[in-house]
């Protein structure tokens, strides 16, 4: 009996099972907590800004309604910003605000802020003069600015050669023993009658070589006519001073600080010009010019 050939069995393996249970959905991105107002010490310049504190990073808020107490009194803002400007000293002020996130709302308030003094302004700083002499006087000239609308005045300090003068606190100082070359600089601070606001240095100048004048001329009568003309010559800075004659009439002569001359040389109902140029010997170059008559004293 012959034998056929048999059929091959496979076992078959179950698939597993579906799975009932759905991926949690993803956590919800918390809203923010409270509203903080910055800086926590505001002024008048600074202005306040609303912030939202507790906020994830990367998270998205939309200001729905924005609302300022000042003093108590309610003001509707347009932003979280409280501009600069609406704001003075020992103003109280907080705010409440509606905000949006992932379809949510959500309203927060802020604790009070005090406004502190805002700290006055040196705005500008210049000096009267930028050449000086010696013996002159200089100033500063000075614009401040309060924006708490307190009246600004200011201080100042006063520098020779960098070194502080020590007793000079005004906004003038005498040149009168300053020698030319000096270099010059005043510090200014603004004052609002509460507190020493910001500092601004004006330029520095450098005192410049004065020319020579003519502080008096003295005539004297001599016998026989003789007239002479003495003239009293300074320098601020000390240097010695050379007199040349530009135009001296005839019978008029120049002799160091000294003219002379014969009553006779100058006719009656007349008068001689007399041009004279002095020299300090630095630069400082002065054309001088007067008239002599007959009758002279």
């Amino acid at each position: 009996m012959g034998c056929g050939k048999g059929e091959e069995r496979k076992d078959s393996i179950p698939a597993p099972p579906a799975s009932s249970t759905s991926p949690p959905p993803p956590a919800k991105t918390p809203l923010p907590t409270n509203l903080v107002l910055t800086p926590e010490n505001p002024d008048a310049r600074s202005g306040v800004r609303a912030i939202p504190a507790g906020l994830s990073p990367g998270g998205v808020v939309r200001w729905e309604k924005v609302t300022w107490f000042i003093n108590g009194t309610e003001f509707q803002g347009e932003s979280e910003l409280l501009p600069p400007g609406m704001i003075r000293r020992g103003d109280r002020v907080r705010a409440s605000a509606e905000l949006a996130m992932s379809g949510e709302r959500v309203t927060l308030a802020s604790r009070e802020v005090s406004v502190r003094n805002c700290l006055p302004e040196v705005l500008a700083a210049e000096l009267s003069d930028t050449a000086p002499k010696t013996g002159q006087e200089i100033r500063v000239l000075v614009k401040g600015r309060d924006d708490d609308g307190d009246p600004v005045s200011f201080r100042y300090r006063w520098f020779l050669n960098e070194t502080e003068e020590e007793g000079q606190s005004t906004n003038a100082h005498s040149l009168e023993k300053v020698p030319k070359g000096t270099w010059v600089h005043a510090e200014v601070q603004a004052f609002d009658g509460i507190d020493a606001g910001s500092k601004r240095f004006t330029p520095r100048v450098r005192v410049v070589n004065s020319p020579p004048v003519v502080e008096q001329i003295s005539i004297t009568r001599g016998e026989g006519g003789h007239l002479t003309a003495n003239l009293r010559v300074r320098d601020a800075d000390g240097d010695p001073v050379t007199i040349l004659a530009k135009t001296l009439p005839e019978g008029v002569a120049l002799s160091g600080t000294a003219l002379s001359w014969q009553e006779s040389s100058i006719p009656s109902g007349m008068e001689a010009p007399i041009v004279l140029l002095l020299s300090d010997g630095d630069g400082g170059d002065l054309e001088y010019s007067f008239r002599l008559n007959a009758g002279q004293k």
